[in-house]
């Protein structure tokens, strides 16, 4: 967000939903991305990692239904991008981690409800910068980090399909070893890593008579596990190696239900770990914790399968600094202010050492925290502590930031780290809106500046809405006809428009350009999911 002056439009009625307008660093989709993977728990959380919290949590059903149905979300989204993933063809550069699976659900190879389940609950965050097939990666990395494991570096920048996958074979239970090792291979995992990937997606969850009646007896169907549920290994919502050493010692669960099943043909797991003499498995079993670096290998080659021309970011990394929800915005009384937050990322405790905002004008403030803080799975250093986010909020006129281009923010123990801004024209938070089934939209800008010519500004609207034969959203697009309208001041032009939008299912975003050129966003709605 950015830009100057008091203006005097009359503020949407008390119908238009609230809005969020802000700077993104270092862009909207990482910043989105970011926020999921950092902000886990308390002050800001992301509201993503509730679904896992604890690891054993079923987040569709809520009290005893979730407790009997011995369902794990954890575990659901890593079966999840299994499903998507593996339908890929490397040497042909299709499929992968593409979100197709949510037009594959009626396919035999899909069964049971972890694919609906999931992209339910994904479903708000997808926005135009944020992916459904992201999101299915964000999962598996969450449900690993969070529930055991060690954190799979996550890049981003999946492109969601829009239609089903025309090639299928994920593997069944009932597949045959030869067609297990080649839909493996076609997806670029030969034998060992096929082996190796298995034990690690299967170290959480359980497989259940309600889905597969053809590997567990209806009989595990009871009052208390409605779903009949029969673990994997003895630790069902950790993230260990567990499986691999109970199917080696033959205890606990020997493996789980895949490799003990009463019905031989369904033994998928059995016959893949003894297709090389359980080499593998003795490999893992010796590996210790090296086991957690080898599926934060495989899982991570599994998530960056992409299509062909598909071109994933550099990893994202925690952001010791980072301004959240930095904005130009008028006032009640008509006076213009750039307002935020502040989020520090400390290891262990928060430091009582002074944060301080200094604008390339000279002008400073110390910045007072507020009491709550977040809590996040990260850790850095190399420190056993979780680390701790605090929340600096700010509030400053614009009479103090004059000619500003940007700011830095010091940190006790950080790196200075400086932010751009811009003030020649920006969508105004309290001006803008969604109602009634429409977008409404005010743009201010400076209209004595040489080389900007405000009437040539451009305004879209991207809009994310449910689409037929999968709960992954489409964005659909629309164009905003600015007018020209009264405004107070000398120097200040105000603009408005509106378009009609389709029911929106997450954030809608506001994109101001001028020249071509992205100059501002606005998300709409953002509060649906994340800040």
């Amino acid at each position: 967000m950015y830009a100057s002056s008091c203006l005097a439009v009359p503020l949407l009625s008390a119908a238009v939903k609230p809005v969020v307008a802000m700077f993104y660093y270092p862009n909207p989709a990482a910043s989105a991305l970011e926020h999921i993977l950092v902000d886990n728990w308390g002050a800001y959380a992301s509201n993503f990692s509730s679904a896992i919290t604890p690891c054993d949590n079923y987040v569709t059903e809520v009290g005893l239904p979730a407790i009997n149905s011995r369902r794990t979300t954890s575990a659901q989204w890593l079966r999840v991008a299994f499903h998507d993933f593996a339908t890929a063809d490397v040497a042909a550069g299709t499929g992968g981690l593409d979100a197709s699976i949510g037009f594959e659900t009626e396919r035999e190879e899909n069964s049971g409800s972890a694919f609906n389940d999931s992209f339910t609950f994904w479903q708000p965050f997808v926005n135009e910068f944020v992916s459904m097939a992201d999101l299915l990666a964000v999962g598996t990395v969450m449900s690993v980090h969070l529930c055991g494991g060690k954190y799979i570096p996550y890049q981003y920048g999946r492109v969601d399909a829009t239609a089903a996958d025309p090639k299928t074979g994920v593997p069944e239970p009932s597949t045959s070893l030869e067609d297990t090792l080649a839909q493996f291979k076609q997806a670029g995992f030969n034998q060992s890593d096929a082996i190796a990937l298995t034990a690690c997606g299967h170290t959480i969850g359980s497989v259940h008579a309600g889905g597969f009646p053809t590997v567990v007896e209806e009989s595990a169907i009871t009052p208390n596990n409605t779903n009949g549920a029969v673990n994997l290994d003895d630790t069902r919502a950790v993230f260990d190696s567990a499986v691999v050493h109970e199917y080696i010692d033959s205890t606990g669960q020997r493996g789980g239900p895949l490799v003990t099943s009463f019905n031989e043909t369904s033994r998928s797991d059995l016959r893949l770990y003894e297709s090389d003499d359980n080499k593998t498995m003795l490999e893992l079993y010796a590996q210790g914790d090296g086991f957690q670096e080898t599926c934060v290998d495989l899982l991570g080659r599994m998530l960056n399968t992409v299509p062909a021309g598909v071109q994933l970011q550099p990893a994202i990394e925690p952001a010791l600094i980072k301004p959240i929800n930095v904005t130009w915005d008028i006032t009640t009384n008509n006076q213009l202010v750039l307002s935020g937050k502040v989020r520090v990322l400390y290891t262990g405790e928060a430091s009582d050492g002074p944060i301080s905002i200094t604008f390339s004008n000279g002008y400073t403030e110390t910045l007072v925290p507020e009491e709550n803080l977040g809590i996040s799975a990260f850790k850095l250093s190399n420190s056993q502590t979780n680390t701790t986010t605090q929340y600096f909020p700010f509030s400053i006129s614009s009479g103090n930031l004059s000619g500003v281009s940007s700011f830095a923010v010091t940190a006790t123990g950080i790196e200075n780290q400086e932010f751009q801004i811009q003030d020649k024209a920006f969508i105004v938070p309290s001006l803008s809106g969604v109602a009634d089934g429409a977008v409404s939209v005010t743009v201010a800008a400076r209209t004595n500046q040489p080389n900007f010519d405000p009437s040539k500004m451009l305004l879209k609207v991207a809009t994310p809405i449910a689409q037929l034969l999968t709960l992954a959203p489409k964005v659909g697009r629309s164009d905003v006809q600015l007018l020209s309208v009264a405004s107070p001041s000398e120097n200040i032009g105000y603009w408005s428009g509106s378009v009609a939008i389709e029911k929106p299912t997450g954030a809608v975003s506001v994109s101001l350009l001028s020249g071509g050129d992205v100059i501002d966003i606005l998300l709409l709605d953002s509060g649906v999911a994340g800040w």
